[in-house]
């Protein structure tokens, strides 16, 4: 156990100084020979995973990078298309092959960070599709300023869907608190400027009644 925050760290430390002399790690030939029309994931934690899930489930072919050598390491154990490297620094998109990907999603929990990062992207690539992970409304704007095409709050879901089961337990029916939800879900999206039509998502059932 004492060894634990000394080897994540010897490790973070290796992994940087490779990185700076070849600006990507963990790419074979084979994994950037095509790297056209590719969605960059910055970030491999919690909220990147989930959205390469989705990515995936939709088929969408995608290259997500992570700073931390152990998530990378395990990813790459399971086949999956992660390399060690900041992606919100150009010449790193640049190594890997990617000179104009299709989006970048930013997926980082450090608001300065995304700030850099959407700063960085925008002068580099002026006319792709930037998507960040803001805290709230006051960052929400930052990023807008900085250049991004569309924000996601953080905790927009979880507030959703406690805010309903509230609703339900004081009685309100289900179709009325789905409703709201998705009244809610929409404007959010709206105001990021994202396209909604279409759009669903999801809802209460009456088993999620009990909070």
């Amino acid at each position: 156990m004492v060894l634990t925050p000394f080897l994540a760290s010897t490790g973070s430390k290796i992994g940087a100084s490779i990185e700076s002399k070849r600006g990507l790690i963990g790419a074979r030939k084979e994994d950037i020979a095509d790297a056209k029309d590719y969605v960059v994931v910055a970030g491999f934690g919690r909220v990147g995973q989930s959205v390469c899930d989705l990515l995936d489930a939709r088929l969408v072919r995608y290259m997500a990078f992570d700073l931390s050598p152990a998530k990378v390491m395990e990813a790459r154990n399971k086949g999956l298309p992660v390399f060690f490297g900041d992606a919100c620094r150009p010449e790193v998109l640049k190594a890997a092959g990617i000179k104009n990907p299709k989006a970048v999603i930013v997926t980082l929990d450090d608001q300065n960070g995304a700030n850099r990062a959407v700063n960085a992207l925008r002068r580099e690539y002026p006319n792709i599709q930037i998507f960040v992970r803001a805290k709230d409304a006051k960052h929400q704007k930052k990023l807008q300023l900085g250049g991004a095409t569309a924000i996601v709050p953080e905790l927009l879901e979880s507030s959703l869907l406690l805010g309903g089961a509230v609703l339900l337990s004081y009685g309100t029916p289900i179709e009325e608190v789905n409703l709201l939800i998705e009244e809610a879900r929409k404007k959010t999206l709206m105001d990021a400027g994202l396209d909604i039509s279409g759009l669903t998502g999801y809802s209460l059932t009456k088993s999620d009644q009990k909070i």
